[in-house]
């Protein structure tokens, strides 16, 4: 939030509004950034294999899920994450004639290289060794040549104020360039990550196809994404 929001919302000075953050800083609830703040909760990344060990079962749910949507032909695009590296073995369970998989993590490409039935693109661009990504114009150079039937992304935050989120920015960007490349776009992203924002924006719910995840979300979030026209699986 920025200090002029916070004016704007309360009603209170300049001087009101920097001296609260202050105080909410002292507490460890927030942090200060130039011009506002963002909660502390925010800031928080876990390494990719940690992830990997949090909330395996409701992963593999929506890994077939996913799995569900996808048909013999399709060229599908895979972003980096715990979740999408869970699509990308669920790939291996089912024999397919022939799938294209675009990625930019190195880490499911190494997972389904050699694979049979899958083709594999995997974009250039520079490796963030926290989540394995690739990005930058590399990247994009590579998406921009390429159409997308079916896109995964993977996401550290969905929530209704701001819509897809990750921790960053250049991620967020490569995200974004795979997902205009797609016809469709399908965030998958388990019950943990929901009602939650990261830093930053990958995209906005409008532009998304639907959203999955597991069947353990509550069903007052549920209703409340439902209710803003926003499609669940």
């Amino acid at each position: 939030m920025t200090v002029s929001g916070i004016m704007e919302e309360f009603g209170v000075s300049e001087a009101t509004a920097r001296r609260d953050l202050e105080t909410l800083e002292q507490e460890k609830k927030l942090i200060r950034t130039f011009g506002g703040a963002i909660l502390e909760t925010v800031r928080t990344e876990i390494p990719f294999y940690s992830k990997m060990d949090l909330n395996p079962e409701e992963k593999r749910e929506l890994a077939d899920k996913a799995l569900s949507l996808i048909r013999d032909g399709d060229v599908i695009g895979l972003t980096g994450g715990s979740t999408t590296m869970a699509i990308a073995r669920a790939l291996q369970q089912r024999p397919f004639e022939r799938v294209t998989v675009v990625t930019n993590a190195i880490n499911i490409a190494f997972e389904l290289a050699g694979k049979p039935g899958i083709q594999l693109i995997v974009t250039g661009g520079v490796i963030r060794t926290q989540s394995f990504e690739l990005s930058g114009p590399l990247a994009d150079a590579t998406l921009g040549e390429l159409t997308i039937q079916k896109t995964f992304v993977g996401a550290d935050g969905v929530s209704l104020a701001r819509g897809i989120t990750t921790f960053d920015e250049l991620e967020a960007h490569t995200n974004r360039v795979m997902m205009r490349h797609s016809f469709e776009t399908y965030v998958v992203a388990d019950r943990s990550k929901w009602n939650r924002d990261s830093v930053f924006l990958i995209s906005g719910l409008s532009a998304v196809t639907a959203l999955l995840t597991d069947s353990g979300l509550d069903p007052a979030t549920r209703k409340a994404f439902s209710d803003a026209g926003t499609r669940l699986l």
